[in-house]
């Protein structure tokens, strides 16, 4: 290839054929996030690009990490509303971007190597093909309702025009499903499966007609699948799945589908954004980011060790109710495993390689769980047993202990877990 720019965190090269592929690749670091650097850097290759119009024949984006986009670049503790609606002043600049790559006018295919998340992969729905790699420990999600909010840049509006009303509430955006690749494909979340992504997705741009090219739902005579009414009894089911949470999340995906699937797309994305920005208020969504990192920290604790190092005991709990946070994460059946004792980095490491979830507690023999799981069902009582072991001495990691709360003890998520409720009590 010819001609290779670079800026900010995007990478792309002409080649003879007018075939541009544009690589994400944040420099000095392992992910690629939707930050400022990635922002300037596609509105710089874009604006080559479309000062370059008659020559180009297409453009593969992909990324130069293991993962595609590893979403947006924030690490809330304890954020306020008002401090995530300052994280999320990119959101508009960066919809904007993608309906702009979206509107080139030339094929875009999206060779997606490894998995993004939320608005990363908000980005690949905005390609007009989507290939992925035969490797199902990859996958793609649109996790936000699991936060107690909503994708804000396109991923709303462009699943339900692709998918239909009825699948983007109940089996998509809604639960904020997590896909592996032959799942996604099943879905039609992407277009193909790959053993080499770059070069189907090259092949499939090639294979277009040169000249004009539009997104396959502003093509005429396109149909949304079921059509841009809403489904009887859908409203209903919403309900049903949403009793006896506060989370308002899945109500306003059905509220955001339903009205975005008839109106124009301009008009279509200021309905999710306006939407998305109003669940950023909603009293539940600090305590439901800091669950979800504090599962991405339990999913990246591990030190490497020698196996058998150490003395440590370990006991196993399941996961007792689905949780699509923890589903982005880990798989459905991976156990919940109390660490005690000696060298606990050792047994850790054992503990994530065999796929399961390690909770270390660095001081007394109480099982944190099972202390739980005898006090419960009710939240107010686990939250009284929590306080009871910990005023006995019982010392464990926080994000372990608030992630093992909610998916083997069953304490409500969207507190955050029961020691960031105690703690915010």
């Amino acid at each position: 290839m010819t001609d290779i720019q670079q800026s900010g965190s995007v990478r792309w090269a002409w080649d003879a054929e007018g075939l541009v592929t544009i690589v994400l690749d944040d420099p000095g670091r392992t992910a690629n996030m939707l930050n400022r650097r990635h922002h300037d850097g596609l509105a710089a290759c874009l604006d080559d690009l479309t000062g370059q119009l008659d020559r180009l024949r297409g453009v593969v984006l992909t990324s130069a990490k293991r993962s595609f986009i590893a979403g947006p670049e924030f690490e809330p503790a304890e954020i306020t509303p008002q401090e995530a609606a300052e994280t999320y002043d990119l959101l508009v600049p960066l919809r904007d971007q993608a309906r702009r790559l979206e509107t080139l006018g030339r094929p875009v295919a999206a060779a997606l190597n490894g998995s993004a998340l939320g608005g990363g992969f908000e980005l690949a729905l905005a390609c007009h093909h989507r290939v992925g790699p035969r490797d199902e420990t990859v996958l793609w999600s649109l996790a936000e309702t699991g936060m107690g909010i909503m994708p804000g840049g396109g991923g709303v509006v462009r699943t339900t025009r692709l998918t239909g009303i009825a699948a983007t509430v109940l089996d998509i955006v809604g639960p904020g499903a997590a896909f592996h690749p032959t799942q996604a494909l099943a879905a039609g979340l992407v277009d193909e499966l790959a053993d080499d992504v770059v070069a189907a997705a090259r092949a499939w741009v090639l294979a277009q007609p040169p000249g004009s090219f539009a997104q396959r739902w502003e093509r005429p005579g396109y149909g949304i699948p079921g059509g841009t009414e809403e489904p009887p009894g859908l409203a209903e089911k919403v309900r049903r799945r949403s009793a006896g949470s506060p989370v308002r999340a899945l109500a306003a995906v059905l509220d955001v589908a339903v009205r975005s699937a008839p109106a124009p797309l301009d008009e279509a994305f200021e309905i999710e954004t306006a939407s998305f920005r109003t669940l950023l208020s909603a009293p539940e969504f600090p305590a439901l980011s800091y669950l979800f990192y504090a599962l991405r920290t339990v999913a990246g604790t591990a030190t490497p060790a020698e196996p058998g190092a150490g003395t440590a005991a370990v006991r196993e709990f399941p996961q007792s109710v689905a949780n699509p946070l923890a589903a982005v994460f880990f798989a459905p059946d991976a156990p919940v495993v109390e660490i005690t004792g000696d060298a606990p980095e050792a047994t850790v490491a054992e503990v994530r390689a065999k796929g399961g979830i390690p909770v270390v507690i660095r001081a007394g023999t109480t099982s944190f769980v099972q202390t739980l799981l005898d006090a419960g069902p009710d939240p107010r009582d686990m939250a009284v047993a929590a306080r009871g072991a910990l005023d006995a001495g019982l010392v464990i990691d926080p994000a372990g202990a608030d992630v093992a709360s909610v998916i083997a003890g069953g304490y409500p998520p969207w507190t955050g877990g029961v020691l960031h409720h105690l703690a915010a009590g």
